[in-house]
């Protein structure tokens, strides 16, 4: 005689690498005071347990009304075994909404939860991608000092679209990776008349940083107050497979 087992799960994280935007095939640590995971084969982290929701495990065939919706908060780390990725804290909010009609919504129960990880500074690259290496350091007494935690953006000039971002670690070591720069592209109406192609692409290299975060840190918080965090900025021109490597002295 087979047992018949059933438990209602509070949601899915799906892990992503910033700079694709793929999944995350490989297994990742995830750990939370509140809250126990299991990776299953579709490459979500189910969360099974969470502080609090005990009677939505429970409880199978109908979701209980009590708490509400996304009025819970869940503080997860997540950190990578291999080191490819940074280390990041982020945040969750249950339960999710588990109305079927629903399921289309960012917070339904049915949707998983992405969640970006960003490459750490000895992260594999391809040829054709364009990467930036920076390295960011404040001057102080005692010497030249690692920043750790700043958050780079690269810009396009042209239309201020962000085209990728990431986050100096310990060493205050940072690698960017844009993919997708063309080989080549039409000029723009600024560039020369004779000009018909041009094979690099003008960005600016945006550096913000907040003394108050603690590591790991959560690069959503980062990547919301980037503008009142600015600290300085300059200009760099994208080439496909070409690296380009700064160094940043934050004041």
């Amino acid at each position: 005689m087979l047992d018949r087992l059933e438990q209602r799960v509070l949601g899915a994280i799906r892990l992503l690498d910033r700079a694709t935007n793929n999944v995350i095939l490989r297994p990742l640590n995830l750990s939370s005071n509140d809250a126990d995971f299991s990776r299953n084969r579709s490459n979500l982290y189910v969360i099974t347990h969470a502080n609090g929701l005990q009677h939505h495990v429970d409880e199978f065939e109908d979701a209980p009304n009590s708490p509400a919706n996304e009025s819970i908060e869940i503080d997860i780390t997540i950190y990578d075994p291999l080191a490819r990725y940074l280390p990041r804290v982020t945040r969750v909010l249950l339960p999710r909404n588990a109305n079927p009609e629903n399921a289309d919504q960012d917070n339904s129960l049915f949707q998983p939860i992405n969640i970006k990880l960003y490459a750490s500074s000895n992260a594999p690259v391809l040829n054709n991608w364009s990467t930036v290496r920076a390295s960011v350091f404040r001057n102080e007494t005692e010497g030249r000092v690692a920043v750790q935690g700043a958050l780079l953006r690269v810009v396009r000039v042209s239309n201020n679209e962000v085209l990728a971002s990431s986050l100096s670690d310990e060493r205050g070591e940072v690698l960017v990776i844009i993919p997708g720069v063309p080989i080549t592209r039409f000029a723009d109406e600024d560039d020369d008349e004779d000009s018909v192609q041009v094979s690099e692409l003008p960005v600016r290299l945006e550096v913000s940083y907040s003394a108050a975060s603690q590591w790991p840190l959560n690069p959503d918080i980062l990547e919301s107050s980037h503008s009142e965090n600015l600290q300085l900025s300059q200009n760099l021109s994208l080439r496909t497979g070409r690296m380009e490597i700064t160094n940043i002295e934050l004041t």
